[in-house]
């Protein structure tokens, strides 16, 4: 039985039962207790998305200024309200209509690839090493780089902290044969005990403003071995890059809230291909990450607010390396996470992968590629020179303003054929 201050809700047609405040809106409501409400303007009684029908109108507060302005009286009469309009006074029953339900999107995750040659980053290196002994009485590092330098030719080498501090036990549970993991020629992220060099793993992520694509691919054959998707958590605070901005600076928790959304989604999805592979992810050591300049900010917890501002700058722009374990990514603790440069407003890091996926940035014929998503990017020119600029699409393809506008859920049209008698 709930308390005075608190009042229960049964979402239906899930037969959710949830305990919530008296005196929330139905909407935050349902996003805590994890139950979808389609809403494109998160939740501000702009979209006029958010129908849901309360069994009783007394238990719920009266009709606000953007509930008559976007329900018809009919629709008033039989129930209707929106649900970030209505705040809950009493146990009531709250129904969603299949129009106002966040529905699976079909997601295509799958095109064209170009056959690349590996050249991965990352490189493995099993070792022997000699065992101290009395003569021999050099540190373990020490003994460590003098192996590396006789299977390979390094510059200046340095260990991560934390590899460093199990150095020792490693090397000794191993009887000293292990394996040394080495990104970029330079930095040494992982000491493994026995032969692990066949192991050699990376993903790529793709974080758009709706949906979240990884890759799971062996380095050491540039194969693709699994795809997962998934939708970005973050739309439930709002389905456009300002709305979600906006949401983000209005208190610095918010901020936190919706890196945390990105980084549990990647993790999720890390986790499936890599049971579904049956990949250990301590193997993969390397994740590259694209996405609009937006969801850049909001994955690294960068304050995303002079985005939203004339004239529109980024915190930053150059590519950043970031120890997995600082951003909580499970893969090898010491593995880096790389995040594509991003170009200008909201071309980002996902247009520079488009660029170089498509070779357009290397060609010499004048090309144009057009990235068609809730934030479209459009390229053209050559090797010698490129344009770049951005645009909203999301509210042509998902009803925000229109009255029929829909995402890619279950009954939207996907492909007509013509018939040509």
């Amino acid at each position: 039985m709930a308390s005075p201050e608190n009042v229960n809700i049964l979402f239906e047609p899930e037969a959710k039962k949830v305990q919530t405040p008296k005196g929330t809106t139905i909407f935050q409501a349902a996003k805590d207790a994890g139950v979808a409400i389609r809403s494109e303007c998160g939740g501000k009684g702009l979209c006029g998305k958010c129908r849901i029908i309360v069994k009783k109108s007394e238990d719920v507060s009266e009709l606000t200024e953007p509930e008559r302005k976007h329900l018809s009286k009919i629709e008033i009469d039989e129930g209707y309200r929106l649900a970030c309009q209505a705040k809950v006074l009493k146990d009531t029953v709250v129904v969603i209509p299949p129009e106002s339900s966040s529905e699976f999107r079909k997601i295509q995750i799958t095109g064209k690839e170009r056959f690349l040659e590996p050249k991965p980053i990352v490189k493995k290196f099993f070792v022997v090493l000699p065992k101290p002994t009395l003569s021999d009485i050099r540190p373990d590092y020490e003994r460590l780089l003098d192996a590396l330098l006789q299977v390979d030719k390094f510059g200046h080498l340095e260990i991560d902290y934390d590899v460093l501090k199990g150095l020792s036990d490693t090397l000794r549970r191993s009887n000293f044969k292990t394996t040394i993991t080495v990104w970029d020629g330079h930095k040494i992220i992982a000491v493994e005990p026995g032969d692990t060099s066949n192991e050699l793993f990376g993903f790529a992520v793709d974080i758009g403003t709706s949906k979240i694509v990884g890759y799971l691919v062996d380095l050491a054959t540039g194969k693709t071995l699994d795809i997962e998707s998934l939708e970005n958590p973050q739309l439930a605070h709002g389905e456009d890059i300002i709305t979600r901005i906006t949401f983000a600076i209005a208190d610095p928790k918010n901020l936190k809230t919706l890196q945390n959304l990105a980084v549990e989604a990647i993790n999720k999805i890390i986790n499936e291909a890599c049971k579904r592979t049956k990949i250990d992810p301590n193997k993969i050591y390397e994740v590259v990450v694209v996405g609009n300049t937006a969801m850049h900010h909001l994955f690294l917890g960068i304050q995303p607010k002079y985005m939203a501002l004339s004239p529109f700058t980024p915190a930053i722009k150059t590519q950043l390396n970031v120890k997995a374990s600082e951003l909580n990514i499970g893969i090898s603790p010491s593995g880096i996470i790389t995040v594509l440069p991003v170009i200008a407003g909201f071309v980002g890091a996902d247009a520079v992968a488009d660029a170089l996926a498509t070779g357009i940035c290397d060609s010499s014929d004048i090309s144009i590629l057009i990235d068609i998503g809730t934030n479209t990017e459009i390229f053209t020119g050559n090797s010698e020179d490129m344009l770049s600029c951005s645009c909203a699409s999301g509210p042509a393809f998902e009803g925000f303003h229109i009255k029929h506008g829909m995402k890619a859920v279950t009954g939207a049209i996907e492909k007509i054929r013509m018939n040509p008698t």
